[in-house]
């Protein structure tokens, strides 16, 4: 009883005399079977250092180490191998600045980077890294980090991983030893704070003089000169310089992408995002592969997204986390969908849906697209193009139809490429196509004493009437031309002699209808007196 009690007291004495690791320390933790003189010749550069690690340690009796003790060793004995990050993607573009020599190239899948090289991407660009102990890094666009240390600790065949990165600008996303070698360290360094990382995935932005990190799953420790927190899984934290870090926060919840659609076929498309009551704004990255590595859009929207003509037709995949009143950033809601907006329908030269039409030939036109073949010009009855009355190819930029009925018709254009690919139609324009102003039913001429007096039936519908008098059948010899709103006109009898009368209906919309058939009539005199005395006076001259 004496001596496993004994045990146990040693062992506790052992790990309190553990003295607190430094920043040039590698915390060992001790496996089932190890042994100091094991350690030392797996681990150490040189076996004889054992020694030092008990010193180090506190440790005066090196047969009580128990397992699960935590050990500091020094680094400056640990068998180390640099290591090194391989450039997994590169979407966009990106540099890498060589810290050996300062070169600086385009970076390039392949690459394989060491410690003191520094890489920057460009605008609308990210990278995805792998490390050796598979961890990655995503590199978002606008961003630069700087590999400070990577070196593999021990001579396991999993070896710890012993990295520290410097953030200098920018955002990434970090996926941190994913295998859960045990010992492993990172260490994030910005302007404004340290970060301690040991297995966890994580996200840190950087702007200035702040940085906010965003844990999504693990432990993540954040401090500078001023204090210290430790952020656990779906919280997160802000650190300014010279000013502690702000306690953890919960991150906020994904948002609701049922409303996003599946299928875009117009651009550009305006999408609400406002499914969460705490988020400031929102966080819109869009990406043709499922892991964003190949992110194409990245933007901070208030209420809504506009999808745009940046975008090609194609598979994409969306993410949306909201962004809360501290600038942190939630968990992300994703969604695949699909833009086909090409070939995109021609602009219409004049829409017609402000023109007056009547019943007769309407042409349409429109502008052309390049790349297409033909176009698709489709008429119907309703918006929705249930009940289509024509569809037709056409080769050019305009087309005419025959209307025979006065109505209401929507029409709609598609482009389609030289391989037969059809793109989205175009907006359904509405039209109205009245009818032909009737020609009016003319009355027979009536004189009555000094006036002569025109009458026809009245049109419904008709606004005036255009009324045409001449003494010729081809009306060169006009006597009334004049436009009236009654169904009447009346002027001074003219002189005896043969008349000829025509008019023309002209609608609400000013549209004029066609003449009648001029209508032929004769002006006697009023009295034959006069022309009998003319008569009987030049028969009496001629004797």
């Amino acid at each position: 009883m004496d001596n496993r009690f004994r045990k146990c007291w040693v062992a506790v004495l052992m790990c309190c005399l553990v003295s607190v690791a430094s920043a040039e320390d590698w915390l060992y933790t001790v496996k089932p079977g190890d042994t100091v003189w094991d350690i030392s010749h797996k681990l150490l550069k040189d076996w004889r250092y054992w020694d030092d690690i008990l010193r180090h340690n506190n440790i005066s009796n090196a047969a009580t180490i128990q397992p699960g003790t935590k050990i500091a060793i020094p680094l400056y004995i640990v068998r180390e191998e640099l290591s090194e990050v391989r450039v997994e993607s590169v979407h966009g573009t990106a540099d890498v600045v060589f810290g050996n020599d300062g070169r600086k190239l385009p970076l390039k899948p392949g690459m394989a980077l060491t410690a003191g090289d520094r890489v920057i991407t460009g605008e609308k660009s990210t990278v995805f890294f792998s490390l050796e102990d598979k961890s990655s890094i995503l590199l978002q666009e606008q961003s630069e980090l700087e590999f400070t240390r990577l070196t593999a600790l021990g001579a396991k065949r999993k070896k710890s991983m012993d990295a520290k990165l410097k953030i200098r600008r920018g955002r990434i996303k970090m996926n941190a030893n994913p295998q859960k070698i045990p010992d492993s360290r990172f260490e994030i360094l910005t302007t404004s704070a340290n970060s301690a990382i040991r297995g966890t995935s994580f996200r840190i932005g950087v702007e200035k003089d702040s940085s906010r990190t965003e844990v999504l799953d693990g432990l993540v420790s954040v401090g500078n000169a001023h204090g210290a927190v430790d952020v656990p899984g779906n919280f997160g934290t802000v650190t300014q310089k010279n000013i502690p870090p702000l306690q953890p926060v919960k991150l906020l919840p994904p948002p609701d992408l049922e409303g996003f659609p599946s299928l875009i076929r117009y651009l550009p498309t305006v999408i609400p995002l406002n499914s969460l009551e705490q988020a400031q704004s929102y966080r819109v990255q869009v990406a043709r592969d499922r892991g964003f590595r190949k992110i194409a859009l990245d933007r901070v929207v208030k209420g809504r997204m506009m999808v745009d003509q940046h975008l090609d037709d194609g598979a994409y995949f969306v993410r949306v986390r909201g962004v809360d009143g501290n600038g942190l950033e939630g968990n992300n809601a994703s969604k695949a969908f699909r833009i086909e907006a090409r070939p995109e329908a021609p602009m219409l030269r004049e829409s017609l849906s402000d023109s007056v039409l009547h019943v007769g030939p309407v042409t349409f036109s429109w502008a052309e697209v390049k790349d297409v073949e033909t176009y698709l010009f489709e008429l119907a009855r309703d918006a929705q193009f249930t009940d289509v009355l024509e569809q037709r190819s056409v080769n050019g930029t305009d087309t005419s139809v025959e209307f025979r009925d006065a109505g209401e018709y929507f029409y709609r254009l598609s482009s389609v490429t030289a391989e037969g690919r059809k793109g989205p139609p175009g907006k359904a324009t509405r039209i109205r196509v009245l009818p032909v102003p009737a020609v009016p039913q003319t009355k027979p001429p009536a004189v009555e004493g000094s006036r002569l007096h025109l009458i026809w039936q009245e049109v419904d519908g008709v606004a005036s009437y255009h009324v045409q008098l001449a003494s010729d059948a081809d009306f060169q010899n006009l006597i009334m031309d004049k436009q009236t709103p009654d169904s009447r006109v009346q002027m001074q009898r003219p002189p005896p002699g043969n008349y000829y009368f025509r008019l023309r209906s002209i609608d609400a919309e000013g549209y004029v209808g066609v003449f009648s058939t001029p209508q032929h009539f004769e002006v006697e005199p009023e009295s034959y007196l006069p022309l009998v005395f003319f008569v009987i006076g030049s028969i009496l001259l001629l004797l």
